[in-house]
């Protein structure tokens, strides 16, 4: 029986076919780490972020810290219904935020048309870190579907981990540097990065957004963003030396 002609130039097309597999595999794998690594410091800020626009009893206590009443003429109940409407507005669609409000005993806006104009900026500003939060929450599922459906393992997760938080260290302690030598010019840094406009030059003597929070507020709000980013990067850390060293500590007692 003779051997078909075609035989010969199947066996070396179907090799290639096979290894061709694998380094799509492996081009795969590499796009989903590089993208985790980047998008982990995404979720963990935005996680951050959101615990913090949505704390009322953060922004209330601020108005007792800074005596924002006595600084607006604002009672506890208005001050209240102020915190409430901020947190409701930086979760709802995009609009602009403004209450009638009693002050000094006299009736008037809240908020003048500048503020208003600043505070739909703020509102897109956050809302786009949320999005983004959920858009790295569903980079990090992948990775670790990839983890335990394709690798069976945790040590390339535990690496990917090290080389994120090492990122988000890095980040944090340059914010933490720059804010404790000059806040005000971090402060001014960022708002002239994160705006296209000068909405957020604001008088503190008669602009009420900024006599509501004013800059000591925001210092603390700053400390406790960092302090949340720290812990988070602290645990992912300590979780991903785990899956990076530990499967071969147990390997090399074993052995």
């Amino acid at each position: 029986m003779r051997p078909s002609p075609t035989a010969g130039t199947q066996a070396p097309a179907v090799a290639a076919r096979v290894s061709a597999a694998p380094d799509a595999l492996d081009w795969v794998r590499g796009l989903v780490s590089v993208v985790f690594v980047l998008l982990l410091p995404i979720l963990i800020i935005g996680t951050s972020l959101r615990s913090l626009v949505t704390d009322r009893d953060f922004m209330l206590r601020g108005f007792r810290d800074y005596d924002v009443a006595a600084t607006t003429g604002l009672d506890d109940p208005q001050l209240q219904r102020i915190a409430d409407g901020f947190v409701a507005y930086f979760q709802a669609p995009p609009g602009q935020i403004q209450m009638q409000v009693t002050a000094f005993g006299q009736p008037r806006l809240l908020f003048n048309d500048r503020e208003v104009a600043h505070m739909e900026d703020v509102q897109a500003l956050i809302q786009f870190f949320l999005r983004m939060q959920l858009v790295a929450a569903g980079a990090v599922v992948l990775r670790l579907l990839l983890a335990i459906f394709v690798e069976r393992g945790v040590v390339d997760l535990g690496r990917d981990m090290l080389l994120s938080t090492g990122l988000m260290v890095a980040l944090v302690v340059l914010v933490g540097i720059a804010s404790a030598v000059d806040f005000d010019a971090l402060w001014t840094h960022f708002h002239q990065i994160a705006f296209r406009n000068d909405l957020w030059l604001l008088d503190p003597t008669r602009d009420y957004l900024i006599m509501l929070f004013p800059e000591p507020f925001w210092f603390a709000a700053t400390i406790r963003m960092a302090t949340s980013v720290g812990v988070q990067t602290l645990l992912v850390a300590l979780a991903g030396a785990g899956f990076f060293f530990g499967p071969r500590l147990l390997s090399g007692r074993s052995s």
